[in-house]
């Protein structure tokens, strides 16, 4: 792996730590949830929350699929 390629996995890590630290807060069952863009935000409550979930776990996905390209793999032992 060369430098471009370790900051690339670096990038691609911390993206996946942050969607994984999102995930932990909208799994909680007391939170609703606010999406904004800019100042502009709109808020969803928990019957929506399950939507969100699939579609940031495929964001997830994808971001660890280009991690295993790179020759990166999750260890499940955490």
């Amino acid at each position: 792996m060369n430098y471009t390629e370790l900051q690339k996995a670096n990038d691609l890590l911390g993206k996946i730590k942050e969607i994984d630290f999102t995930l932990s807060m909208i799994e909680n069952p007391v939170r609703d949830m606010k999406i904004g863009i800019g100042d502009y935000s709109m808020y969803f409550g928990s019957e929506h929350k399950k939507k969100f979930i699939t579609a940031i776990n495929e964001i997830r996905v994808e971001l660890a699929e280009e991690l295993e390209k790179l020759g990166v793999t999750e260890d499940y032992n955490d």
